[in-house]
This record gives C-alpha cells, structure tokens and sequence, in this order.
C-alpha cells in the first residue's frame, strides 16, 4: 500500500468520524423531530423545482424539495426497515445534516491543501478545529446555546442551515480556485454540478444565498482593482468574470421574485430607522453572545497570521481583508432584510451564520497559515482540539433544541405518536371526519399546532402511507396534554 493510499485512508477515516458524530448528534444526543404545524406540512408538500411568481415562497426550490423528498424516503425506505416512523424521520434528517456536513468540512480541507499544502495531519486539526467552532461559538450559562447547525424547528433546518451549508460548499469549491489564481477549467459533467450547486445555492432562501453572493461580489472587487493595475479595459474585466457576474445577475433575479411572493406580501413592513435601529440591538447581542474563549483564540490566531504575512511579505493579508470586506457585505444586508421582514431574525443561529461564519473561516485559515509558516507551531493543534471539544460539553445547560419552543425531543415523539394514533384510529373506525386533541398552543392560533394544522397533517400521513384516506381533521386545543406531557403554554 502506498503512502498516498494510506493517506487516503486516513482521510476516510477522519471525515467518517465526522459524519458519525452528526449521525449520534441529530439522533441521539439531540434528536430532529418533526412536532408543529409547519412540519407537518412541509414533510409532504413538494413543489416544482423552479422559481415561482406569485408562490409563498418563490425561490425555495431547495428546501421545499428537499425536505418532502427526505419525507419520502424516511417514509417509503427507512421506515419499513426499523419499524418507527418518526424515529425514520430524524433518522433521514440526520443522515442529510451528516452528509452535507462531512463534505462541507471535506471541501474546507481541500481548501487548505490548495492553498497551503499542509500535511494530512496539520489539515485534519485544523479541520477539526474548524468543525468544533460551529458548536463552541456560543456560550450561555444559564440557557440552552445556540450552536450553527441548529435550528427552531425540523422545517428551518431544511429551510435555512441547510441552505447555508450549500451555499458554503459552493463558495468553498470555488475559493480553491480562487485561492490559487486558476480559472475553472471544469469537465462539461464537473460543470454541470457546479451550476446545479449554485442553482440550489441561489434559489434556496433570501437570508443564507448572500454567503455566496457576498463572496463573489468580493472577489469581483478585488479582480477589479487588480484588473485596473494591469491598465486593462472594462469589456475584458467583464469578458474575464462573466461567470461571476451571472451568478450576481441571476441572485438580482431571485430577489426579484422573492419580493413578489406570498410570504413578502404577508410581511407587509415597510423599510425604517427604528427596524433598523431594532435589528442593530440584536445584531450587537449576537456578537455579545459569543464565546470569549473562541474570541481570544480567533484575534490571537488572526494577529499571528498578519504578522506573518506582514514579515514574509506574501499576500495573505488580500485574504483577511476580502473576508472583512464579504463580511461588512452580509451583515448590511441581513440587517435591512431583517429590518424589513422581522428585526428577530438575526437574532437566531440559523441566520447569523450567513455573517458571522466569515469570521470562523478566517479564524482557521489563519491558523492554517500560521501552521504552514511555522511548522513547530502545529504542536498547539492537538491541545486547541482538546480545549475545545471539552469546550462543546460546558454549557450550562446544553444545546438549544431544534424543536418549537425547546420541548424536549422525546416528549415531540411521545405528542407525535400520540396525535398519529388518535387519527389511525379514526381511520380504522371508516371516519371521514374527526376531532383531534392537540396541547394548548398560544392564544392566537393554538401555535405550535394551530387551528389549521388538521389538513397538513391528514395529508402527510396519507401520502406517507400511515393512513388509507385522508380525513378531515377539527384541531381541539387540550390544556390535560400539557400536564400529561409537562409542557408549558405558550404565551
């Protein structure tokens, strides 16, 4: 066997452990459940596959695939072999995080080998690095923390963290490129994925396709002044980037749907100072919120890696301040999208990420640098993945759960295989009609399983094949599954 082979091997190995962490995570540890009402429509509601005018949501063509699609197979695949329904959802949920996630971490590394040609070893810390900043970037001591690959709730899995992970894989890829000064000379079929990955990219959510918009836009600057150097004509800047201007073309097009949809219709606000005053506050709570620990670690590692570059005179430097510069770009347009649609939008994780995650970038690559200029420096890797993964066990009371309202996943399963019985029976009784005990939700709607949650539900379980008809379900609101199942009322 030889050494390329056996690094190979390793590398299986490392990702491997990767992708079965997140498997443990999302299954065992903190398990995705579907529980409220959106859930339980969008595990069935499958749209066309390409932006529509006048639809809700005109440009979600990825999650509103994606996650009936996972519905389909959690139903249809995985359920007939373990023999639990909602178990095969999380299960199916998880297997997506982990698959998107390993290679998201995988095209990182591949970053780092481009760009620096570290060994496997020093890669694979600065990897793991990489991995555990997404769950230690937050610390609260007394709540639940905020950790970038969770969520409110199994539909803003589907709808948000997993739209920024692709978008961060396409911009992952391309920096390779970029990195290097190459131009995309790709396969016609390596072609065709990339495009297929930036369509999904783009028409995923209005809140995470900036991360590949922001990145582009920043590349296009800083070719441009290149460009300018070399005396060269705008036509050829165009010609040379035509590429990245369409991807910018095509993201002006989404937001123009976007803004004529269903759910920006529903919003109705209009653009102010005091949302955008509103959103700042919360913006600023954010970065209040993040862990002093990977604070200092990131300005160290950030400090140490100009230094550097200042003294080997390199151009690493271009790097930190095209970051910066895509960074200051997501976070201007989070806070007048949030301002627009709802100032506590960027108060969650799932839609931070789209800024704050430059910063976690930048904060590995520079290790990576610094790993790379000083090659004894890597002996503080192993204690850096040490500090921090012992870091991910220290919150004061865990990580928040990606279920409505932070009900415990195994009191979702129990209300969930609750409600299913309820309308299986119904069925084995011949009902076309029924009346279904729901908990006590809010006073407004009965939120998190409204008033209008029958039908979505009756749907799911017929097209999953739980039920032989679809039934028209009346939601009863019950205060006595709140005490049975000790869940608070909303508010």
């Amino acid at each position: 066997m030889g050494s390329k082979s056996i690094f190979n091997y390793r590398r299986g190995i490392f990702f491997g452990l990767i992708f079965l962490s997140i498997v443990i995570f999302f299954t065992t540890a903190h398990p995705l459940v579907p529980y409220d009402g959106d859930d339980w429509l969008n595990l069935s509601i499958l749209r066309k596959a390409v932006p529509m005018t006048g639809a809700y949501n005109p440009i979600k063509v990825l999650p509103e695939t994606l996650f009936p699609l996972s519905g389909l197979v959690a139903a249809y695949v995985v359920y007939p072999l373990i023999g639990d329904y909602i178990s095969a959802i999380s299960l199916t949920s998880a297997l997506v995080m982990a698959g998107l996630s390993s290679l998201y971490m995988y095209l990182f590394f591949k970053l780092v080998e481009r760009w620096l040609s570290l060994s496997d070893y020093a890669n694979m810390l600065v990897t793991a690095l990489f991995f555990l900043f997404h769950f230690v970037l937050f610390y609260e001591k007394s709540s639940p923390v905020a950790y970038l690959f969770g969520s409110g709730n199994l539909t803003c899995i589907y709808h948000y963290v997993i739209p920024a992970l692709v978008n961060l894989c396409v911009v992952l890829y391309l920096a390779r490129f970029d990195i290097a000064h190459e131009s995309l000379n790709l396969s016609p079929g390596r072609r065709s994925v990339l495009l297929f990955c930036i369509y999904l990219a783009i028409f995923s959510n209005a809140l995470s396709n900036i991360i590949l918009v922001a990145y582009v836009g920043s590349v296009l600057v800083f070719k441009f002044f290149a460009h300018l150097k070399e005396h060269g004509g705008y036509k050829a800047f165009v010609k040379g980037n035509a590429f990245y201007i369409g991807i910018i073309v095509v993201w002006l097009i989404a937001l123009v749907f976007e803004s004529h949809g269903g759910r920006a219709h529903d919003i109705g606000r209009s653009m102010s100072l005091s949302g955008i005053g509103e959103t700042g506050k919360i913006f600023l709570s954010m970065i209040g919120r993040i862990s002093v620990d990977v604070a200092v670690v990131g300005v160290l590692t950030i400090a140490a890696a100009l230094y550097s570059s200042y003294r080997k005179k390199d151009k690493g430097y271009l790097l930190i301040g095209m970051y910066l510069g895509t960074s200051l770009v997501s976070a201007l347009y989070l806070l007048l999208v949030c301002a627009k649609a709802s100032p506590g939008y960027i108060g969650r994780s799932d839609v931070f990420i789209s800024f704050i995650i430059w910063t976690v970038l930048l904060m590995a690559l520079s290790l990576a640098y610094v790993f790379k200029q000083y090659g004894k420096s890597v002996f503080v890797g192993p204690l850096l993945v040490l500090f921090f993964a012992v870091e991910v066990g220290l919150g004061g009371q865990g990580f928040a759960e990606s279920t409505m309202g932070s009900v415990p996943p195994s009191i979702c399963y129990e209300i969930d295989y609750n409600l299913i019985e309820q309308i299986q029976a119904a069925d084995r009784e011949g009902k076309t009609e029924m009346v279904l005990r729901v908990p006590k939700g809010d006073n407004r709607d009965n939120w998190p399983h409204p008033m209008y949650m029958g039908g979505k539900i009756s749907r799911t379980l017929y097209k999953h094949g739980l039920i032989s008809r679809n039934i028209k379900i009346k939601i009863q609101p019950d205060a006595a599954m709140n005490e049975q199942y000790h869940i608070a009322i909303p508010k």
